[in-house]
C-alpha cells in the first residue's frame, strides 16, 4: 500500500498540487485520471521520487519516503517497477538486454541467472523466442510487453504505469490492460497507472482518483463512477455521446 498524505507541490509560484491525499491499496489497479495540466503526472513523478514535494509525507508500506535518509530512498526505490509511456526502450539494445538492465544495475544475479529471470518475465507477458530482435523489430503491443517484463524483473511490491496504453489500437490495450490487472493480482503489486483511456478505467479500476486543478476531489471505484455527484467528474468522464448512454442505461 501507498499511502499520499497533504502533498503541495510547486514550479516557481505556480501551485500544483494542492493538499493532495490518496490511499493506493495493495494487489488493486489505482488509477489517476484527470484534464491535461491537473497535476496527475506530477503526483505520479513526486510519488517515485521524480520531484519533491514543498509539503507532504508518501509512506510506502508505512515506510516515510520524502523526509527519508538517500540510502533509505534506494531501497525503496529498488522495489518499485516503472512502465513509462511509449515504453522507453532502448533502442541500440535488443529484448534481452532492456529486461536485463535493472538486474544488472540492482542485482548480484550471476549472467545464468540474469537470463533464467529474464525469460521468466518474457514468458509472463507471453513473448518468446524474441530474446535477440531489437524494438525497432517489434509491433507497439510487443514494445509494451517488453516494458512491462523489464519493469516486472526485479519483483517489484510496487509498478507506475504512465499511460500504458498509449499508441496502442483499441484491442491491443484491451490486452494490456488484462496483463497488468494479472500481474498485480497475482503477485500482490501495488499499481498506480496514470491515464487518460476511459476505456481502461471502465475495464480494471479497481480504486480512481480524479486530480482537478491539482486537488484530488473525488475517489472512488469503477461502478461508483455512474453514481457520482461530483459535476467535474460527470463532465470528464462523460464526455461523449457513448457514455452518457451507457450511465443513463447503468442507472
Amino acid at each position: 500500500m501507498i499511502e499520499v498524505r497533504n502533498i503541495d507541490k510547486y514550479f516557481g509560484d505556480h501551485h500544483v498540487l494542492k493538499n493532495v491525499s490518496a490511499i493506493f491499496e495493495a494487489s488493486k489497479i489505482n488509477m489517476i485520471i484527470g484534464k491535461s495540466g491537473s497535476g496527475k503526472t506530477v503526483l505520479l513523478k513526486s510519488i517515485i521520487g521524480l520531484h519533491t514535494p514543498e509539503n507532504g509525507e508518501i509512506f510506502f508500506d508505512n515506510r516515510e519516503f520524502i523526509h527519508t535518509k538517500l540510502s533509505f530512498k534506494r531501497e525503496i526505490r529498488k522495489e518499485i517497477g516503472m512502465v513509462f509511456q511509449g515504453g522507453a526502450l532502448f533502442t541500440s539494445s535488443n529484448v534481452e538486454e532492456n529486461v536485463m538492465f535493472p538486474l544488472d544495475l540492482f542485482s548480484k544475479m550471476t549472467k545464468a541467472e540474469k537470463l533464467k529471470r529474464v525469460n521468466f518475465c518474457l514468458d509472463r507477458v507471453n513473448i518468446k523466442d524474441a530474446n535477440k530482435l531489437y524494438p525497432a523489430e517489434l509491433s507497439g503491443g510487443m514494445q509494451k510487453r517488453v516494458a512491462i517484463a523489464r519493469a516486472i524483473a526485479l519483483n517489484p511490491k510496487y509498478l507506475f504505469c504512465d499511460e500504458p496504453n498509449s499508441g496502442l489500437d483499441p484491442q491491443t490495450a484491451i490486452l494490456i490492460d488484462q496483463l497488468i490487472k494479472e500481474i498485480t493480482t497475482e503477485y500482490g503489486i501495488t499499481t498506480i497507472i496514470n491515464t487518460h483511456d476511459m476505456n481502461s478505467v471502465m475495464e480494471i479500476g479497481d480504486n480512481i482518483n480524479f486530480i482537478f486543478e491539482g486537488r484530488n476531489i473525488w475517489q472512488g471505484n469503477r461502478q461508483d463512477i455512474f453514481y457520482s455527484d461530483c459535476k467535474e467528474l460527470n463532465e470528464f468522464v462523460f464526455a461523449s455521446e457513448l457514455y452518457k448512454k451507457i450511465r443513463e442505461k447503468v442507472r
